[in-house]
Formats: structure tokens, sequence, C-alpha cells
């Protein structure tokens, strides 16, 4: 599997599955624009890419929440390659809290923007691109869209908004030559969970990791590669006929009662 002469556009490419998902795309020799607005993270991302694919990493720090950015981040990526033939939409953030909670919408509001809205918005910018190479989307969603857990209604809600969007897309896209599919990943052990848990010691760090492996039915966390194998997988010839789907990666985690 090669992605030779292809160019591949991931967002939230500076950490965690992100960072993952275009190491991967760079060992497949993919020409590579990598978005985030974390500028120092985003460079460490692309010079690590920048080995494995021994090219250029056009990188672009910007925050995606706004549309002003999410223009111009496209418009510099076809300035830089000429075209886009993947879309990796992974830039999210995750926060926990009760319906009793009072900031509860405003935690709403920030989970739809980040989660949601602006993975509409990048994916809408780059639609027109992608008609014309005949590509495809990834959507990095969550198995909070397929199963309830406790404190996680507002980013479930901004996950399964995800989900649905993958399959409308792709069934309006399908006539032009383009598949849009969405990862669900389960537990993750990245610093996107770490951080939204507000974990400060390394006691309670553990104790969050073993219980999420432990509601797992196979026992186990999801490695970011993992993640990064089915989006390559995905994106690749070899998924030719599959769109519109939606792939629980959770090592059982949605299978809990």
């Amino acid at each position: 599997m090669s992605f030779i002469n292809k160019v591949v556009l991931v967002t939230g490419a500076a950490s965690g599955i992100g960072e993952a998902i275009a190491l991967k795309f760079a060992k497949l020799s993919a020409r590579l624009a990598l978005i985030d607005k974390n500028e120092a993270l985003l460079k460490k991302s692309a010079d690590n890419c920048e080995k494995l694919s021994k090219t250029k990493v056009f990188r672009v720090a910007v925050d995606l929440c706004k549309d002003e950015n999410v223009e111009y981040m496209i418009e510099l990526t076809l300035k830089e390659f000429g075209k886009i033939d993947v879309v990796v939409n992974c830039a999210g953030a995750y926060r926990d809290l009760s319906i009793l909670d009072p900031n509860v919408i405003q935690v709403y509001d920030e989970m739809i923007a980040v989660n949601l809205r602006a993975l509409v918005s990048v994916t809408t910018a780059a639609t027109p691109a992608l008609v014309k190479s005949k590509g495809c989307v990834v959507n990095i969603s969550s198995v909070d869209a397929a199963v309830i857990l406790p404190n996680s209604l507002m980013y479930s809600v901004s996950k399964s908004g995800v989900n649905h969007f993958t399959k409308s897309a792709a069934l309006e896209l399908a006539s032009y030559g383009v598949r849009v599919n969405s990862v669900l990943p389960g537990a993750v052990k990245t610093n996107l969970l770490l951080n939204s848990h507000h974990v400060v010691t390394q006691e309670e760090n553990e104790k969050k990791w073993k219980l999420y492996q432990e509601m797992s039915a196979l026992k186990r966390l999801i490695k970011p590669e993992e993640c990064s194998d089915l989006v390559s997988f995905l994106a690749s010839e070899k998924a030719i006929g599959i769109t519109g789907a939606n792939f629980l990666i959770d090592s059982g985690l949605a299978l809990q009662p």
C-alpha cells in the first residue's frame, strides 16, 4: 500500500492519534499537509514525518474553529500541492462533566465547535478539491458515539454528529466518486484524555486507564498506531468499495451491557 504522489491533509496532527496518522502516511510516501493549532508540537510532528518520508512536510498552525482559518489553510495547501487527495479530520477535544454542572452549555458549545463544526467546515472547504481528485475523507469519531459512558454527554453528542455527517456526506458525494468514512476509537492513551480528566498524579493516571481497560471486552487499551493503520486502509484503493461506514476500534468497549 503506497500513497506516492497523493496529497494527504491531516488535522490535529501535532500529537496523539493525529500524529500517529501523520507518521503512518509519511511511511507510505504521502505528500503531507499537517494542521494543528499547537505550533511547537506541530513542528516536532512534521520533523519526525520528514525523517520517514525524506521529503518536506507542509504544515499550517491555525485554530480550525475560525472559518477564515479553514479557508486559509485549504488555500495554502492547494497553492503548495495543487490538489488534495485525502482529508483526515482528527482535530478534537474532550471534556467530561455531569448534566447538572453549571457549565454544561459552555462545554456543549466547545465540544460542538471543536469536534463537529470545525470538521464540517474543513470537509466542505476541501470538497471541491476532493471532487477533482476523486479523493476521500476519514473522520475520527469516538466509541462515545456508540455507547453511553458516564459524564461524557456533550462529547458523545458531538461525536454522534460526526457519525451522521459522515453518512450524509458519503451519500451526497458518492456520485462524484468521493468516499467518506469514520473511525471510532475506544480508549486510546493520549494526552487528550489525560488532560481532560485533570489527572495530577501518576496513581490517578493509572486508575483511569485501568478502568477503561477493564470496561473493554478484550481488556486492553487501543494504541494510536492501530487507529492509523485503519485510517490508512480506509484512505487506500483497498477500500474503494467502502463509504458511509463508521468503524469501531475499541477492544470491545461498546459491547459492555
